[in-house]
């Protein structure tokens, strides 16, 4: 009796897998591949991505793209916390690339792990260097008009890491509202850049077995809606 109760319940969560898996690859999603320019919302005004030189950009290893938070958006709400605005990333660090801002326009904060800096395009450094292992966020710090900077990562790699494929996503399923803790964990095991809550090598085997699980759900770092493979 016991043989066959264990292989029912099997069976049974087999098949509710196979019907999640169908049911996510049917999620409706935006196509924005092959696009030079996203942004994260449909509904309110917030960041507009610009991606260019991504074939140079590839040969040698690294990504670039500008970012413009606006602001008038709800990105340059000074009354909401830095924190909690939808444009300012989590706090977080880079396993192995090192991440650098150059700020063309408006008033820019930043956490460089334990300090807190902000500066504009005249005062701050150029670039600023974010090396790995380091945690960091970044956001608005006034709104007198909006925040225009380059974000540079180095190195790259086709399959792994942070890269522009990888924002393509992430702002493509949060644009989607289509974010939730499953595919958290597989974008960030794939980026590997790991939130800071617990020491690193915590953080990187909780991500790596909320990514398998995600991934056995169906869920995945890059979907075809949004990849631009050919340029």
């Amino acid at each position: 009796m016991y043989w066959w109760f264990k292989w029912i319940v099997l069976l049974s969560l087999a098949m509710w897998i196979q019907y999640y898996r169908n049911s996510v690859s049917k999620l409706p999603r935006t196509r924005t591949k092959g696009s030079t320019h996203i942004t994260s919302s449909n509904v309110n005004l917030t960041e507009t991505y610009k991606f260019y030189n991504r074939a140079e950009q590839n040969k040698n290893g690294y990504s670039e793209f500008k970012l413009t938070v606006y602001s008038k958006g709800i990105c340059g709400d000074l009354q909401i916390p830095p924190l909690k605005r939808p444009c300012t990333p989590f706090l977080h660090l880079h396993d192995d690339q090192t991440e650098k801002f150059t700020i063309l326009q408006g008033h820019f904060s930043y956490r460089f792990g334990e300090k807190i800096y902000s500066c504009d395009s005249r005062t701050c450094p150029s670039p600023i260097i974010i090396p790995p292992l380091v945690h960091h966020t970044f956001w608005m710090h006034e709104n007198k008009e909006d925040l225009i900077l380059i974000i540079h990562i180095e190195p790259t790699s086709k399959d792994h890491g942070l890269r522009i494929e990888s924002f393509e996503n992430i702002v493509g399923v949060n644009r989607d509202k289509l974010m939730n803790l499953w595919q958290a964990f597989v974008f960030i095991d794939s980026i590997e850049t790991y939130p800071v809550f617990l020491p690193l090598p915590f953080v990187k085997v909780l991500m790596k077995i909320g990514s398998l699980i995600g991934r056995l759900l169906g869920y995945q770092a890059e979907y075809d809606d949004y990849t631009t493979i050919d340029f």
